[in-house]
C-alpha cells in the first residue's frame, strides 16, 4: 500500500477549510475590528485543518511499535479516531457559522426572499399555517422530534460499523458532504428563520418547558444563519435512506421519527417550506457525490497498488 494513507474524507475537509477561509478573508478584509472575540473566529473557522494535523498526531502516537499487544491496542485506537473522525468534521464546519466574521461575509439576510419563495410557490410559509394548532402538548411533542437529528445518526452509524465499514464509511462522507454543502447555502442565502425574522405573523407563541428547556440549549450551540438548506432535513433523510438499506424493521422505525423531524422544522418556525426542499435536494446530492468520490478513490488505490507491486528492473 502506498504509504500516503489519505482518504477522500481528508482532501474534502482540508479544501472546504481552505475555501472558507478564503472566502472569510477575502469578504471581511478591511471591514473587520481585530478584538479579543475574532481571535476565536479565526480558531473555528482553523479547526478542521487544524484536526487534520490531529489525526496525523494521532497516526504516528499510535504506530504498530513495541509488542504484539500494544501494535492492536494502538492500531485499534488509531482507526476507531480515525473512522469516526467525520462526525467530528462535520460539528466543527457547522459550527465555523456560529462566529462572527460571517457578518461581514454575508451582511443581509435573505429571509424576505424565502419568504417570497414560499408564498409564490406554496400560497403561504407552513409554520403560519400551523400556527392554529399551535399547543403546549404539541410543541414539546415536535420539540423532541426537532432534537432527534443529535441522536439518529450516531445510533445508525454504530450499527453500520458493527455490520459493514464500507457503509458505514459511505455514510459518514455523505454526512460530511451535507456540512460541505450547507455551508455553500448558508453563504449563498444566509437567513435566520421566520420565527426570528416576522415574528409578527405568529398569532400564538410557541411554549412549554420542555420547548424552553431543549430550544434554549440548542439555540445557544446552534449557528445564527443556518435556514437555507435544512440540514435536519438533509441529515434525518440521510438516516432514513441508510436505514432502509440496512433493513426493513429499522426503515419502520426510523420513518415516523424522521416524518416527525421534517414537520418539527416547521412547525418550530426555523425554517421555511424551501428550506425542506433544499435538504431533500442536499441529501440527494450528498449521496451521489459520496458514491462518486469513493469510487475515485478505489481506482487510485489499485493503481497505487499495481505500481508498487510493480517488480524493478
Amino acid at each position: 500500500m502506498s504509504r500516503l494513507d489519505l482518504r477522500v474524507e481528508d482532501v474534502l475537509t482540508a479544501l472546504t477549510a481552505l475555501v472558507l477561509l478564503f472566502v472569510a478573508g477575502f469578504r471581511s478584509f478591511g471591514r473587520m475590528k481585530l478584538d479579543e472575540g475574532n481571535y476565536w473566529d479565526f480558531a473555528f473557522i482553523l479547526l478542521p485543518l487544524a484536526l487534520l494535523v490531529l489525526r496525523e498526531a494521532l497516526a504516528y502516537a499510535f504506530r504498530p511499535i513495541g509488542s504484539a499487544k500494544s501494535v492492536q491496542v494502538g492500531g485499534k485506537a488509531g482507526r476507531l479516531v480515525r473512522d469516526w473522525l467525520p462526525f467530528l468534521l462535520f460539528l466543527l464546519l457547522y459550527e465555523a457559522f456560529r462566529v462572527n466574521t460571517w457578518n461581514y461575509v454575508s451582511p443581509v439576510d435573505c429571509d424576505a426572499l424565502l419568504l417570497q419563495w414560499d408564498r409564490r410557490l406554496f400560497g403561504e410559509t407552513p409554520s403560519v399555517l400551523l400556527d392554529r394548532f399551535a399547543s403546549p402538548s404539541l410543541t414539546g411533542v415536535l420539540t423532541i422530534a426537532y432534537a432527534l437529528h443529535l441522536v439518529l445518526p450516531p445510533i445508525l452509524a454504530l450499527i453500520w460499523y458493527r455490520r459493514d465499514l464500507r457503509t458505514f464509511r459511505e455514510l459518514l462522507l455523505v454526512i460530511l458532504l451535507t456540512a460541505v454543502f450547507g455551508s455553500l447555502g448558508y453563504l449563498a442565502v444566509p437567513a435566520i428563520g421566520p420565527g426570528f425574522a416576522f415574528p409578527n405573523l405568529y398569532k400564538n407563541s410557541l411554549s412549554g418547558n420542555l420547548y424552553e428547556n431543549v430550544t434554549g440549549l440548542m439555540d445557544a450551540a446552534r449557528a445564527l444563519r443556518d435556514v437555507f438548506p435544512s440540514l435536519h432535513v438533509a441529515i434525518s433523510s440521510i438516516v432514513l435512506y441508510y436505514s432502509w438499506r440496512r433493513g426493513r424493521a429499522l426503515f419502520a422505525v426510523m420513518l415516523p421519527l424522521v416524518i416527525a423531524n421534517w414537520v418539527s422544522t416547521v412547525y418550530l418556525r426555523y425554517h421555511y417550506l424551501i428550506d425542506v426542499f433544499a435538504g431533500w435536494l442536499t441529501a440527494v446530492l450528498s449521496i451521489a457525490s459520496a458514491r462518486v468520490l469513493l469510487s475515485v478513490e478505489d481506482r487510485i488505490r489499485k493503481r497505487a497498488v499495481r505500481v508498487e507491486t510493480v517488480p524493478a528492473a
